[in-house]
């Protein structure tokens, strides 16, 4: 082996580790990828190809902003909770309009805090354990259950968290990018969709 192989060996990705600078750049452009991915990827705009008629009607009244549901109350105090957290006013609105249009009563922010509230806002990463062990709780209750998971875009842990729910879970999957609903419901069949507005 000469020389010039060998300093290419070492220089190798494998064998260099990244400042941090890097893999903030490494994970700006993942999502910048995944961004185009999703544009190109996306099939209901608006509502449209929607077949089933509750996931219609939520899209069309609920995450669609116009002027029926632009002045839907949001409670108060989880308007608050949600701006805490950081999320922007639309995507509050958005995560509002659907607490208050399928009728919730309660709520809980983070995994560790849900004791089978209507709806769960997880704004954390979480891991696939933990969140299996958490759906097969939610799926063991007689009632219709919203998760709501942010940034599942932000980093490849969390789209393959993502990847994960579409795959193995019996939900109605709705994919916003920087949201995703997903709604347990005995009732319902299971369905996946990527939405844009």
């Amino acid at each position: 082996m000469n020389v010039i192989s060998r300093a290419r060996r070492k220089m190798s990705v494998k064998n260099v580790k990244l400042p941090v600078s890097n893999i903030r750049v490494k994970d700006d452009v993942f999502k910048r990828y995944t961004r185009v991915k999703y544009l190109l990827r996306v099939r209901h705009w608006r509502g449209h190809d929607v077949h089933s008629p509750f996931t219609y009607n939520l899209v069309r009244e609920a995450l669609m902003l116009h002027r029926r549901n632009r002045d839907m109350s949001i409670d108060g105090a989880l308007r608050k909770e949600l701006g805490a957290l950081g999320l922007s006013e639309s995507r509050i609105g958005r995560i509002g309009r659907v607490y208050s249009y399928l009728g919730f009563g309660s709520y809980a922010v983070g995994a560790e805090s849900y004791d089978g509230e209507d709806m769960l806002i997880l704004p954390e990463e979480i891991s696939r354990k933990h969140l299996d062990a958490l759906a097969e709780r939610i799926s063991g209750l007689d009632k219709r259950v919203c998760v709501v998971m942010t940034g599942i875009y932000a980093s490849t842990t969390r789209h393959s968290v993502w990847h994960h729910v579409l795959r193995d879970y019996d939900a109605v999957c709705i994919d916003l990018y920087h949201l995703a609903f997903v709604i347990f419901d005995k009732y319902l069949s299971k369905q996946s969709y990527k939405m844009r507005f």
